[in-house]
């Protein structure tokens, strides 16, 4: 049996229709919830989607780690296949959009170009707006500030390996032994052939046995 939506305040020729029938003809709601593990509980977060006018139609769920990437979250890819200019997304949390400030960042700047609204619970809409702008533009921040602290936090280490004497970069594929063979084996085989045997090219054995 078909389930039918009325919404107050809706013009008469939009009442009475399924969420699928009004898409196109005014902005439907849509929402997106997330779990990070399988133990975990969807229920919590669409029911509270649907108290906030979400139809369960249109309630896209999955449960997927924080870590992955938006764009590699099939369900909400499912989503953004769906909605489109004029609609209105709801989440629960700001952290339900993506992995980092800067993953949430973009998912929100392709939406508002898209002409659709984003609302987080107990946040507010972010709309193409003046006050969308502004949210973006301290989102922007939060990300850049995000971005300085991941860098310090690599540097630091960085530098603290060196203190304690790890060598960084790349480990050399041969060894100071290896090398030696070489030197003394060419001339007698080819380089291509040595250069097989030791996984490296060819130019690398040339440049092992030319003495500088």
């Amino acid at each position: 049996m078909a389930v039918y939506y009325f919404r107050r305040n809706q013009p008469e020729k939009h009442r009475h229709k399924s969420p699928l029938e009004l898409q196109g003809e005014i902005g439907m709601k849509y929402g997106y919830c997330r779990v990070s593990t399988v133990g975990q509980d969807l229920k919590e977060q669409e029911d509270a989607l649907m108290a906030l006018d979400v139809p369960k139609v249109n309630i896209f769920k999955e449960k997927i780690s924080g870590v992955i990437r938006s764009d590699d979250r099939p369900q909400f890819g499912k989503l953004l296949k769906r909605i489109q200019s004029g609609d209105e997304l709801v989440v629960m949390k700001l952290d339900r959009l993506g992995r980092s400030t800067l993953d949430i960042l973009t998912v929100i700047q392709n939406l508002r170009q898209q002409g659709i609204a984003i609302t987080i619970h107990g946040v507010g809409s972010i709309r193409d707006d003046m006050m969308g702008s502004l949210t973006m533009n301290l989102l922007a921040s939060f990300a850049e500030f995000e971005r300085a602290l991941i860098i310090d936090r690599t540097q630091s280490g960085r530098r603290r390996a060196i203190a304690n004497g790890v060598k960084m970069g790349r480990k050399p594929k041969l060894s100071r032994q290896a090398k030696e063979t070489i030197r003394k084996r060419y001339g007698n085989e080819t380089g291509t052939s040595l250069a097989k045997e030791y996984g490296v090219g060819l130019r690398t054995i040339q440049r092992i046995a030319t003495p500088r």
